[in-house]
């Protein structure tokens, strides 16, 4: 009868011992926290705070050329006019020769928030050229910004807006970019 009850003992004293120790797991556990009705919880980057911004053609064209003097560093010269369509004109080095060039393109707001620019014409000196040619071309020998996408095949350069670097947490998002009816909107989203 004695192993009976030192089995039943050292049972008993096991079960104590787990039942201790669940206790303490569940107590050491973090605490489950109900949402205060004053906090704000973090918002997804598609709910944060947004300003929407409305811009004229002119004014645009003067922040496009400074920001684009600032990302190129001066290794291609050219700066963008808006009128009715984008034009991008400048010069590019070909030997010891600069060769003048004249770019335009239709602009529209995608849906996804880039700017996609569809090309018009485009001359290099006095000569027309084939559009796809010279895209590639330029493509191939510049470095351009991780936002600027050109597509040769397509004769379009997307400008991924929303991946412009603006300043420390900021994203834009084009809205609208009519430029016939000086029609242009950005969303510009601030983190909280």
């Amino acid at each position: 009868m004695k192993n009976k009850w030192k089995v039943s003992f050292l049972v008993l004293t096991a079960v104590i011992i787990v039942i201790l120790i669940y206790v303490l797991y569940l107590l050491f556990q973090p605490v489950e926290q109900k949402p205060d009705a004053d906090s704000v919880p973090a918002a997804p980057p598609e709910s944060q705070a947004e300003f929407n911004v409305t811009t004229t053609k002119e004014d645009l064209t003067i922040v496009a050329n400074r920001f684009l003097e600032e990302e190129l560093n001066g290794q291609i010269d050219f700066s963008v006019a808006l009128d009715d369509l984008v034009a991008l004109q400048g010069s590019l080095p070909v030997f010891n020769s600069e060769i003048d060039f004249l770019m335009t393109f239709d602009a529209q707001a995608m849906e996804n928030g880039n700017l996609l620019l569809t090309q018009e014409s485009l001359s290099l000196g006095a000569l027309s050229l084939p559009v796809s040619n010279v895209l590639k071309f330029i493509g191939d020998s510049y470095k351009f910004p991780e936002w600027v996408n050109i597509q040769p095949n397509d004769q379009e350069i997307i400008i991924q807006v929303t991946e412009i670097d603006v300043a420390a947490g900021l994203n834009v998002k084009t809205n609208q970019f009519n430029l016939r009816d000086n029609d242009i909107s950005f969303s510009i989203y601030v983190p909280r």
